[in-house]
């Protein structure tokens, strides 16, 4: 992944600290374990248990987090990591700010939107079911 900590070893970058906090060195585990907004946006998903590994390889953390957690966990995790990167991306390119509680909440309102979404496929799937038996 492209964290400042990875383009510094290609020699593109000479600043490696984290652009949200400005205390940790920007790398995979501090974006999603370690940076405050990471802990506060899994605190704010119910999701605090994940910093509760002294895993130190990121895979392997990742691995210990999905044989861990329920379906739903899974889900709210996953996004939020996209969400996470995503609000990095913005603070880096557009100097953009998202606190980690606005992100806890796109992150909610993106599955209840997926979740109609498929709902809605279901009911339609269903009436033209019902519509060629007939």
């Amino acid at each position: 992944m492209p964290t400042l900590v990875n383009l510094r070893f290609k020699q593109v970058v000479d600043d490696t600290v984290c652009h949200c906090c400005r205390y940790g060195e920007d790398d995979v585990s501090h974006v999603f374990r370690f940076c405050p907004t990471a802990i506060e946006i899994w605190k704010m998903l119910d999701l605090s248990w994940v910093n509760n590994s002294m895993i130190q390889s990121f895979w392997d953390w990742l691995t210990w987090i999905f044989k861990r957690s329920t379906h739903k966990q899974c889900r709210l995790f996953c996004c939020g990591m996209w969400l996470l990167w995503g609000s990095r991306n913005k603070l880096m390119h557009e100097r953009k700010i998202e606190l980690g509680k606005e992100l806890s909440m796109k992150v909610l309102r993106y599955l209840v939107e997926i979740d109609g979404l498929t709902e809605r496929r279901n009911t339609l799937n269903r009436v033209r079911s019902a519509n060629q038996r007939d």
